[in-house]
């Protein structure tokens, strides 16, 4: 059964993700992204209440949640970018190698810290593999598995509202560079009283 919405989380993200990229396009990146991250993170706070016999309901949270995951992977990449060219301006080099490490090994950081500290609590609320959990572990389970990924999903929320580059932005940034590479001065378009040469 697990591998069964393991394929289903999996298999509706991939045919989402073509919807995303549409729907980023219209509205931008930053708003498709936070639309994404929102249904991800309500159908998992909803997995948190669900009991013993709630299959069905579990598969319609983890198709919700799969409905996001797509644009969740494929959207920060693409702001990204974004980030990278608003770097060149304001340096005049491309550094894509040392902000893809960078983003590579927080990633892996966050990965190591979230297992390494999720194994330590359980094993303090006494987990054992392959018995009959007691009601603290299988608790301390359904936090670890649905609370605590949720409100990291909503930091991340809160901190992207704050994200200053739209659509818009970014075409003045790219056009800014070009005038930068001309030897013209340039603006910057995040703050315009400042002048780039």
């Amino acid at each position: 059964m697990a591998d069964f919405f393991l394929m289903l989380y999996f298999v509706t993200g991939i045919i989402f993700l073509p919807g995303w990229i549409l729907v980023s396009r219209r509205t931008g990146k930053k708003a498709a992204w936070l639309a994404s991250m929102a249904i991800n993170t309500g159908a998992f706070v909803g997995v948190f209440f669900l009991g013993p016999g709630d299959a069905a309901i579990y598969g319609i949270l983890v198709f919700l949640s799969g409905i996001g995951f797509g644009a969740t992977l494929a959207i920060p990449s693409a702001i990204q970018a974004d980030v990278i060219d608003y770097d060149e301006l304001l340096t005049g080099e491309r550094r894509e190698g040392q902000y893809i490490g960078l983003w590579s090994i927080s990633k892996k950081f966050a990965a190591a810290v979230g297992i390494g500290a999720s194994l330590s609590i359980l094993g303090m609320v006494g987990y054992t593999p392959n018995v009959q959990q007691s009601a603290e572990v299988q608790m301390t389970l359904c936090v670890l598995y649905a609370l605590v990924p949720s409100l990291c999903n909503i930091v991340a929320i809160i901190i992207a509202c704050a994200y200053p580059i739209s659509s818009g932005i970014h075409t003045e940034i790219r056009k800014a560079i070009a005038q930068r590479q001309s030897g013209m001065p340039a603006i910057n378009p995040l703050k315009p009283a400042q002048t780039l040469v």
